[in-house]
């Protein structure tokens, strides 16, 4: 059949049905979801969505990317094991997903199922957060943090856990930092490492088990350009593409050919000439030089991506895998960014998390599906009299009748000008949609569903 429009929408409606030309410039990992920058400055996510980390409004999983709500000027994203972060290019910090420790920064412990601004804070250079806290880095080279503290993670010399950002005490002149599970990581204009948290397993990399809740300098690294924080190990990556690490080691994480835990940094052996390094919870990923891709540590998702479930203790090639420019670690699947702008992954699938449109879990890279497109061509677009849309007209909400997929549709609405203005889920039990903050005017509206594409014209005055 041949697609069908409204006739008063017909060219924008053409357009939204096909791809854009954006293309992927950021990748993150979270704990079961994964996040995306596209080069038009939007985000992008996909995979478990239980606390709403996904920022889509729903708490529907998704195994293929959807944009994050209502974002615009997006230049860096973070995921924590059930929240997400979204620095703007103005400088202020957005979050949603799990805040039952303050982990939002919001001031409060509600879960968000869309981004609410981190209090208080601007002039945000870059962002870090793992299990249940975040890292914010100001352009005055001092670091703020929010959420769990029970190890000291937040480094304010407490153990409370903070709702708002509080200033991680004696620190300044800081570059980078990382976060990982219950510890953190910060790197210094003079090329030194400095952590504090958890440290049970070393990962701190002071030479003992110590939890440290001020920030404590690394012992004996020097010239470090990257740092990386894993579940409970740690990385660092100096300017001469050698790699170093510390913490827990049981499945080989830490790339020195054993499974010693190590309280002082070790250097990870076949890893000359890196470029990038990245962490999951329990495996390690390294950028080589040449666009290749290496990984060690725990293997039994296929995180690796070497074709087997064997853990590694010494780094091993994702297979037939090159041109790569950027990676990142999730809890139990990895990510790696193309030249070409396209995103694979591999690992743990059930929850969706590697956005091929299946929960099945690949030992192998496999391409993330339509990341930054608006919405893929469809062959029809078809006018189903069982779903009603009412009241219409509106003071811009409307109420959804007659779906009956339990799991929830897709929904987009676009303005007169074509420009996606609101991009979510719908439920049978869930069913309104507000534009009431727009404009009066028409806009479109596009349901998907599992096998067909429905359109209403909305009208708000």
């Amino acid at each position: 059949m041949k697609k069908q429009f409204l006739a008063a929408a017909h060219l924008f409606i053409a357009s939204f049905l096909l791809p854009t030309l954006a293309t992927a410039q950021v990748i993150v990992g979270g704990g079961n979801h994964s996040l995306a920058v596209c080069s038009d400055n939007t985000a992008r996510s996909w995979g478990y969505n239980g606390n709403g980390q996904l920022g889509d409004g729903t708490t529907i999983d998704r195994h293929t990317p959807v944009q994050v709500n209502l974002l615009t000027g997006i230049t860096a994203v973070e995921g924590g094991s059930g929240h997400s972060l979204f620095l703007e290019n103005d400088g202020t910090v957005w979050a949603c997903g799990k805040n039952d420790h303050g982990q939002l920064g919001d001031g409060t412990t509600t879960d968000r199922l869309d981004p609410v601004q981190v209090n208080m804070l601007t002039g945000i250079t870059a962002i870090a957060c793992r299990y249940d806290h975040s890292l914010f880095l100001k352009n005055d080279g001092t670091v703020w943090a929010c959420g769990a503290n029970a190890w000291g993670a937040l480094g304010d010399g407490t153990t409370t856990d903070r709702w708002t950002p509080m200033q991680v005490n004696l620190l300044t002149g800081i570059t980078a930092l990382a976060a990982g599970w219950g510890h953190s990581l910060f790197l210094k204009n003079d090329g030194t490492v400095w952590a504090c948290g958890r440290n049970a397993w070393g990962e701190l990399g002071d030479g003992t088990t110590t939890d440290r809740h001020v920030p404590v300098q690394v012992n004996t690294l020097t010239d470090i350009a990257t740092v990386a924080g894993g579940g409970q190990h740690s990385l660092f990556r100096k300017n001469d593409g050698t790699v170093w690490a510390c913490g827990r080691n049981d499945f080989g994480q830490l790339g020195d050919g054993t499974t010693t835990n190590r309280n002082d940094p070790v250097q990870v052996m076949s890893v000359a000439g890196t470029t990038e390094v990245a962490v999951g919870s329990f495996h390690s990923l390294f950028l080589m030089n040449n666009g290749t891709v290496r990984a060690c540590g725990l293997n039994n998702s296929g995180q690796l991506g070497d074709g087997t479930i064997i853990d590694r203790q010494i780094p091993v090639q994702v297979n037939s895998f090159t041109g790569t420019t950027a990676i990142a670690g999730a809890d139990d699947h990895s990510l790696f960014l193309k030249e070409d702008g396209t995103v694979w992954a591999c690992g743990w699938n059930g929850e969706g998390e590697l956005g091929d449109g299946t929960s099945t879990q690949s030992l192998f890279p496999v391409q993330v599906l339509a990341l930054c497109e608006i919405a893929t061509a469809v062959d029809e677009v078809v006018d189903d009299a069982s779903i009603k849309v009412s009241p219409n007209p509106t003071d811009g909400r409307f109420i959804v009748n007659g779906l009956v997929e339990v799991h929830g549709v897709d929904v987009a609405i676009l303005d007169a000008m074509g420009q996606r203005i609101l991009r979510s889920g719908l439920t049978s039990t869930d069913p309104e949609i507000d534009i009431s903050s727009q404009p009066d005017g028409i806009y479109i509206l596009f349901i998907q569903t599992s096998n067909k594409t429905i359109t209403r014209k909305l009208i708000k005055q």
